[in-house]
């Protein structure tokens, strides 16, 4: 979940194409709103760089963008609502590389969850981007203090796509279907998660080597659920019975 508020670079796909038309209909009073909104959090995300989430205030959002303090919190409550905001952004951005992905998915299923992790972690590179997502997680672990808020809601967006990824190989035979979704799902996105933290604290560590690394681990855990296994749960445990 790379923030990047137009650092991804990524074919413009049709539903960008209608958001921007969306957008353009929009009254001139409303475009101005949004266009004020995304300067706002381009600030903010500087800040959480230089500064690191702790010490940035809504004050220094407001000095930099050259704006009023109020004017700040007519758009956010607080720095929390902040953060929940810079990670809805970068998942948008997100779309149309996980979209691309579903569109045209890798021939096996352990190479198609390695390119999704890919097209999640793909613009973190530099020094820079891994101290802001050292910074970002640091702040969504103090803050993702219900297990259903506006954290779990972005979350639930990739989730999702490792779902639909999921059916898709079901479908084509080459997932068991007696494979447990939900808890498959949760599987494939503790490795997502294990490995940006992995990728923002390493400095040798780099998108390309994390989708070499989830390739790796995904085709051990997929071993047990591949069609030549059926699988079924002992209290909430999936069960490996060889056909």
């Amino acid at each position: 979940m790379p923030v990047s508020n137009g650092a991804r670079k990524a074919r413009p796909s049709k539903s960008v194409s209608r958001l921007d038309a969306d957008i353009k209909s929009l009254p001139l009073r409303d475009r101005k709103k949004l266009q004020q909104r995304t300067a706002l959090l381009k600030v903010a995300l500087q800040l959480f760089r230089d500064q690191g989430f702790e010490s940035a205030r809504m004050e220094d959002i407001a000095r930099i963008a050259e704006v009023s303090i109020p004017t700040v919190y007519n758009y956010f409550a607080n720095k929390r609502d902040v953060l929940v905001e810079v990670l809805k952004q970068d998942r948008q951005d997100a779309l149309p590389l996980y979209d691309a992905v579903l569109k045209n998915p890798p021939g096996t299923p352990a190479e198609a969850f390695a390119a999704l992790i890919y097209a999640n972690v793909s613009i973190i590179r530099r020094p820079a981007d891994k101290r802001l997502w050292r910074e970002i997680l640091a702040a969504v672990a103090r803050s993702h203090d219900r297990e259903k808020d506006s954290f779990e809601a972005n979350h639930r967006v990739f989730k999702d796509y490792i779902e639909r990824l999921l059916r898709h190989f079901i479908e084509a035979g080459k997932l068991s279907a007696d494979l447990p979704l939900e808890i498959a799902a949760d599987v494939i996105y503790a490795v997502n998660s294990q490995n940006l933290r992995h990728l923002a604290s390493s400095e040798r560590s780099s998108p390309e080597k994390i989708r070499e690394l989830a390739l790796k681990q995904i085709e051990f855990v997929l071993d047990r659920w591949s069609v030549n296994t059926s699988v079924s749960t002992t209290r909430g445990k999936p069960v490996k019975h060889k056909q």
